[in-house]
């Protein structure tokens, strides 16, 4: 190929059609040069060509020839106007290069040809409440789970439909399909079935060779299959040469995927983003990854520090980061996104802008690590020691363009406020003397892992069941973690057979969410749950001993088990 020319005006017109979907702001050189005082030719493989100087348009003030210096031909684009202006310059100013040649064979297929699927979110299946939209009946569209900053909905075992169909369907509730295109994902749907929130079976993702055989992609995501892709053994296999969609098999022990014919009908999975408690894009996809990888707003607040080592963790989260971000794939930065981010923050100042690529681009070239999550993590230690500010500038920028995209759940589930209850100091006295196990007159005491329970003896339901617990000093019992059920299955008690509640609520939801704390729903553990969609259950009870959690009516009466704050 060769440096740009612009000899004649079919070569300029055709330019000016190219500009106007041109998605960058950049300089670049021309293979214009300066012959004398006032003109310039095109210098190409096959001679020169006169600039015809009144038919291109010049930039304000140019040529101007400053210091009798400038004698190269540089073009701007303008992304902001969809224009394009020369000017002379001075030939070792660095700029990026551009080059032009005869139209070559189209490449290699390596991506589907995704499916055109025009769809609309259904309004009419959404309820309004302040800003915030959300679905009216979300359990009418199957069952719910929420996991690591992330809303899955898995359609019922009798709602299946074809692969147009499942897009269309997520699209109707203002979803997407499932893309399996990072690790952590498969271990999230993993999760939800040994959670009971679905069952083991078939489901569609948005995954396809359509147009493009064994070269498999995303289509919602529009990410290429990569190394993290679990295919199950054998596949894919093309099976009558009619495969070119993908599936998902999921049980409690393995997610795994086969090429399936399209028009076949099976479950499909949806997800969103949860950013209910986001600000901003940029920073919904901070607190999935922050989730994901159990990384603190602490260690957050050191990544830009490059003398604080980073574990594996701390490496994993900057890649979770940077690829949904869209800033790099492969754990490498994509030079044309980091680009027009660095455009953006130059504002105009084209010194600034070189200044920048160059370090950005050897900050990308020169990293090398044991896997993805160390490369990022390097790429990101390599630009905060040598452009701080440019690095900070990029990380803004992406943060704010990106779209916030909204898991249509309707606001939390309802927890009742005990803050009105009156403590009764005698109930809380004759708990607080009990020092080990014991049975007092209202119910019975137990300490046990650093903590102190009370499982009181009367069947209450379970707004009541708070206050109960408040009236003693206490709280209702969030039995988040495995070593709490644990705990609460070693010592057998009056009440420790029976059904208890516990300050599990999905009222006026369909995510489930721990009442006394801050801890994310995860029932791992249990030995048994049942977590029915049906919509007239919203709350939770527990049969200690036996490790079971059951979905149940608030109206019901049950014993509250108490924890001591």
């Amino acid at each position: 190929m060769e440096p740009l020319t612009f000899e004649d005006a079919s070569k300029l017109d055709c330019f000016t059609k190219l500009v106007s979907k041109w998605k960058y702001s950049s300089s670049y050189w021309t293979s214009g040069l300066r012959v004398n005082e006032s003109d310039f030719s095109w210098c190409t493989k096959n001679g020169s060509f006169t600039v015809e100087k009144g038919k291109i348009p010049w930039a304000a003030g140019q040529p101007q020839n400053f210091n009798n210096s400038e004698n190269c031909l540089h073009l701007n684009v303008s992304k902001a106007n969809a224009n394009y202006t020369f000017s002379d310059r001075t030939c070792t100013d660095p700029q990026i290069f551009a080059c032009q040649g005869r139209p070559t064979p189209a490449p290699t297929c390596s991506s589907p040809v995704c499916p055109n699927v025009t769809c609309a979110k259904n309004m009419l299946l959404y309820s309004t409440s302040g800003k915030l939209q959300y679905l009216t009946n979300p359990s009418l569209h199957g069952s719910w789970f929420t996991y690591n900053g992330r809303s899955y909905l898995f359609s019922f075992p009798n709602k299946t439909t074809t692969y147009i169909g499942a897009m269309k369907a997520c699209c109707e509730i203002g979803m997407t399909l499932l893309s399996l295109e990072y690790d952590y994902k498969y271990k999230s749907v993993i999760q939800a079935i040994k959670e009971n929130a679905s069952s083991s079976d078939f489901y569609w993702t948005s995954g396809s060779d359509q147009g493009c055989e064994s070269n498999y992609g995303y289509c919602t995501a529009k990410r290429t299959l990569r190394q993290e892709a679990i295919w199950a053994p054998n596949q894919p296999d093309n099976a009558d040469g009619n495969e070119s969609s993908v599936v998902v098999f999921i049980d409690s022990a393995k997610a795994q995927l086969f090429d399936y014919n399209e028009d076949s009908k099976i479950r499909y999975i949806c997800e969103a983003r949860d950013t209910s408690k986001s600000s901003s894009g940029g920073t919904a996809v901070r607190d999935e990854c922050a989730a994901i990888y159990n990384v603190n707003q602490t260690e957050i607040d050191g990544i830009l520090n490059p003398s604080i080592k980073k574990d594996t963790r701390i490496r994993c989260f900057v890649r979770c980061i940077g690829e949904n971000s869209g800033l790099m794939v492969n754990g490498k930065f994509l030079e044309n996104e980091v680009l027009a981010a660095l455009e953006k923050i130059s504002a105009g100042n084209v010194d600034e802008l070189q200044k920048s690529m160059g370090i950005m681009d050897e900050c990308g070239n020169s990293t090398s690590g044991m896997d993805e999550c160390d490369k990022a993590a390097q790429m990101i230690k390599c630009s905060s020691e040598k452009a701080p500010e440019v690095l900070n500038g990029l990380i803004m920028s992406m943060d704010q363009s990106m779209p916030i995209e909204t898991a249509p759940l309707p606001p939390q589930a309802l927890c009742y406020d005990p803050k009105a209850c009156v403590v009764n100091a005698t109930s809380a006295d004759s708990v607080a003397n009990c020092t080990g196990n014991c049975t007092i007159p209202t119910g019975h005491v137990r300490s046990i892992c650093g903590k102190k329970y009370f499982n009181y003896q009367n069947a209450v339901n379970f707004q009541q069941a708070f206050n109960v617990c408040c009236s003693y000093g206490m709280k209702l019992a969030s039995i988040e973690t495995v070593d709490d059920i644990q705990c609460l299955a070693g010592i057998s008690t009056p009440y420790s057979g029976g059904w208890c509640w516990v300050a599990l609520s999905r009222i006026n939801s369909t995510n489930p969410r721990w009442c006394t704390s801050n801890a994310s729903v995860s029932f791992s553990g249990y030995a048994s749950v049942n977590n029915s969609p049906d919509a007239q259950y919203d709350s939770y009870v527990l049969i200690p001993d036996a490790k079971q959690i059951s979905i149940t009516r608030e109206i019901l009466g049950y014993r509250p088990i108490c924890v001591a704050p």
